[in-house]
Formats: structure tokens, sequence, C-alpha cells
């Protein structure tokens, strides 16, 4: 009986090792069939990649050729006018524009002004308390009347021969030096008055009554603005470059205004300190003009009537050689060439082309960077 459990034993696990090896060889066989599915499929990928890539690189360089081609345009070369500027900022200053100030210390007594308001040359616009000169004014008026009635009996008593001479001209030289002495405290008195020395608008008023001043000291500010002028300060290096009546353009961006003017005057001297020199342009009159506003100034200093001007950007250059792409025919077909020029003044993204050009060339523009002499175009 024990022998017949054992056999049996035996016979199940034989049939369990076989379904095993039965199995894993059948997953075995799966694997590997479908790795060689996929290495199939890989290589037929990598193929159709293949053939794109080559597809691609076809179509990429042929419209790489139409699109340089494309983008190449001309300009028919002409004579325009070319000017060459100088451009610097300067400000508006008026020739009558002055600071007031006193002429003897003291207190301010009174301010008869008000800033914006139109005073004429001469016109008192404040003064100074003045009380001790006025009483020291009327101490000498009381010597003066004493003085007068001292020399005329003593000049009296002289034209009857009655007395010395010397009390005479005692008597006068008193009269007279007092009469002196009240004409300068008269003159001291009017000192006392600020008054404006010329014609104008009261800009600014820097003091308040009761405030203590001295001369030198600014009381008030008072401008006209029926002279007016641009003035600049330009590098020496155009000094021999800018001459009195050059037309300049005068740009005054707060206002958004341009006018034209000329240079009335341009100083002799050079500053040491900054290497620059003063230039000058009158402006007539506007209410929109003020003292000290910025002013952008274009002084022509450079002009041809008959030059051959090319956008800077289409200028090459190689080691010392300047050269353009222009459009030239070869039988039908439109082809690029490289033409050598010389480049005189530039000026606003402009260059003026001395010599290498002719009227009638046909300049490329658009897709010169990548040309080569002899390149096929298509315009």
């Amino acid at each position: 009986m024990k022998n017949i459990k054992t056999a049996t034993f035996i016979a199940i696990f034989a049939v369990l090792l076989i379904a095993c090896g039965q199995s894993d060889n059948s997953d075995l066989s799966k694997k590997k069939e479908e790795l060689n599915k996929l290495k199939q499929e890989r290589t037929e990928l990598s193929n159709k990649i293949k053939e794109l890539e080559n597809e691609i690189e076809k179509l990429d360089s042929g419209s790489a050729g139409n699109s340089k081609s494309a983008l190449v345009k001309t300009e028919k070369i002409e004579i325009s006018l070319f000017k060459n500027q100088i451009e610097v900022m300067g400000k508006i200053d008026a020739d009558l524009n002055t600071n007031v100030s006193c002429e003897i210390p003291g207190k301010i007594q009174r301010i008869y002004v008000r800033e914006g308001q139109r005073i004429t040359v001469g016109q008192t616009l404040g003064d100074l308390d003045n009380t001790v000169s006025e009483v020291a004014l009327n101490e000498v008026k009381t010597q003066l009347e004493f003085a007068k009635t001292v020399y005329l009996k003593q000049k009296n008593l002289w034209d009857q021969e009655i007395g010395t001479e010397i009390q005479y001209l005692t008597a006068k030289n008193n009269y007279e030096g007092l009469q002196k002495r009240l004409a300068t405290m008269n003159q001291q008195l009017g000192m006392a008055n600020i008054k404006s020395p010329i014609n104008g608008v009261v800009d600014e008023v820097y003091i308040k009554t009761g405030q203590s001043v001295a001369p030198g000291v600014p009381c008030f500010r008072v401008v006209n603005t029926n002279q007016l002028k641009v003035k600049a300060q330009i590098a020496e290096s155009f000094a021999g470059k800018i001459h009195i009546g050059d037309k300049v353009s005068l740009s005054f961006p707060d206002i958004n205004k341009t006018i034209e003017g000329k240079i009335s005057y341009a100083s002799k001297v050079i500053d040491p300190l900054n290497r620059t020199f003063f230039v000058e342009i009158p402006i007539a009159f506007n209410e929109d003009y003020k003292p000290n506003m910025l002013a952008k100034i274009n002084i022509i200093d450079y002009t041809n009537e008959n030059a051959i001007v090319v956008p800077i950007n289409t200028v090459r250059t190689i080691g010392n050689e300047q050269f353009v792409m222009i459009s030239t025919k070869n039988g039908n077909k439109n082809v690029a060439k490289r033409q050598k020029v010389s480049i005189g003044k530039i000026y606003n993204g402009m260059a003026e082309v001395v010599t290498g050009l002719s009227v009638g060339d046909a300049l490329i523009t658009i897709g010169y960077q990548e040309l080569e002499d002899g390149d096929e175009l298509k315009l």
C-alpha cells in the first residue's frame, strides 16, 4: 500500500514538471516572436526615416534657392540731394534777462510788483527802509538854510567892503559844501528804490517785506522775451566747418515745433575746460518760447545737390574694400555683381557714393547679405 502511494506521488510530480517546462517554452517563443517583429518594424521605420530625410533635404535646398531669389529687391540709382548735418542740443536765451539787486544795503520796506507783471525801464520794483537817511537829509537841509543865510549876509558885507575876505570865502565854502552834500544824500536816497533797468516782465520775486538785502543779492528777475536766441556749445572739431550765416534747423521737443534759422554769431575762443565754442541763432518772438527751453539744432555743414546716395547698411566691407551688390544682365538672366565703391559723407543712415555707381544701376537693397558674384537672381 505504501509503495502504491509513493508511485502515485512521483507520477503527479513528473506531470507538473512537464507542464511547467511546456509553459516556459511557450513564453520564450512568444517573446522571441515579439522581438523579431519589433526589429522588423524598426528596420522599416529606419528606412522610412532615411527616405524622408533625403526628400526633406532636397526640398529644403530647393526652397532655399527660391527663397534667396525671392528676397532680392532692387532700387534704381538716381541723383538726389545729400545733406550732412551736425546735431547738438542748445537752449533758448534772452538778450534782456537780468537779475535786479539793490544798490545799497538795507531792509525791504515795500514791494510794488508781482510775478508776471509787465514793467517799463526805470519803474520802481521795491524800496528799502530809509528812515535814518531821511532824518540825516533833514538835518543837512537845516544846515544848508543857515549856511545860505550866513553866506548871503557875508556877501552883502563884502560887496560893501566890510569885513575880511576870509570871512566871505569861509561862508561861501560852507554853503557850497552843504549843497553838494545835499545832492549826494538825495542820490543815496534814490538808491533805496530798486528800479528795473529794462522793459519786460517780472519773472520772479526773490525777496519778502522786512528781509535784509545787500548789493549783488538778486531781488527780482526781469525778462524781455521780444529778443530771443538759441545758444549751443559745439565741439572744437567742428570749428572749421561752422560759419556765420550757415542755415540751421531748430526743433523744440517740448512744444513740438520746428523752425529754420541762421547762425548770427560763432565765438572765436575755444573753452579750455570742455574744448567747445558757442554759437547763437536769433529767433522771432513767440509766446510759446521760454528762456532755458531745450532746442535741438541741426547745422547743415555739407550739401551736394547731385549726389548718389545709398542706404549705409547696403555697403559691405572686406578688409580695406567697400562694395555693394547690384543686379546685372547675363543673357536672359539677372545675376548679382559685386561693385566696389568709395564712400564720402554719412548721415542719418544714408551714405554718399563718390565713385563706383552710376545713374540707372540696380542696387540690391534686400537679400544682398548672402549673395556672391554671379549668383542668379529672381527679381
